[in-house]
């Protein structure tokens, strides 16, 4: 079956029962295996312009914006390797019952930033495009892992000190809980050089060690 729908470049459509509830399905040939797709039902699937009366027309960006734009992608363009990504609710949840476990003060979580009103697009575009290519500029950007880690743990003597009390295991595990793009973020305000090579825990680790 999975030979047959590969060749023929077809997929089955399916229902099937899970957790009490019915689900229509896609039963694909996928490297080898049989996959199965759940899909939406059609009374699920919705116009956006008619569920959304005053939903803005789609603008055209001009050619500078679209320039600056697919500047702003190739600068923060990495491998993609997903063990950088992680479930942040589960780990948060893992990190709050250790915390407990040890009797350790459960730290807040920090607000959520607020809006800062309208801004203009090229502007805030080169300027993100600026942060993304500092490291490469002005030739700082650390060509190997051990590299980077060795600039992040420059002054470990110090680094040392403010890690090996509470707060500073406190605020490791809080930098380990965050996903990786808001690890960028807060290398990107802290000005981490290499930053943008990083994995998400070399990230955790360069921010750990500039307290």
């Amino acid at each position: 079956m999975e030979q047959a729908l590969e060749e023929s470049n077809r997929a089955g459509i399916a229902t099937f029962v899970m957790r009490g509830r019915e689900y229509l399905v896609a039963l694909k040939a996928e490297t080898g295996l049989l996959a199965v797709h759940t899909l939406h039902w059609s009374d699920e699937i919705r116009d956006p312009r008619k569920e959304i009366p005053d939903l803005p027309e789609a603008g055209k960006a001009s050619a500078g914006e679209l320039k600056m734009a697919h500047q702003l992608i190739d600068a923060l363009a990495i491998d993609w390797r997903p063990e950088d990504y992680h479930d942040v609710y589960q780990e948060k949840v893992a990190a709050l019952v250790t915390a407990k476990q040890a009797g350790e003060t459960v730290e807040k979580a920090e607000p959520a930033p607020k809006a800062t009103g309208a801004v203009d697009l090229m502007e805030a575009l080169r300027a993100s495009v600026e942060r993304a290519r500092s490291p490469k500029d002005t030739g700082e950007k650390a060509s190997t892992s051990t590299a980077r880690r060795k600039n992040a743990r420059k002054g470990s003597g110090g680094a040392k000190k403010r890690t090996t009390g509470s707060s500073g295991t406190s605020r490791s595990r809080s930098l380990e809980s965050l996903t990786k793009a808001e690890l960028y973020e807060k290398a990107t305000k802290a000005g981490i050089r290499g930053r943008s090579g990083m994995s998400h825990d070399e990230l955790a680790e360069a921010l750990a060690a500039s307290g």
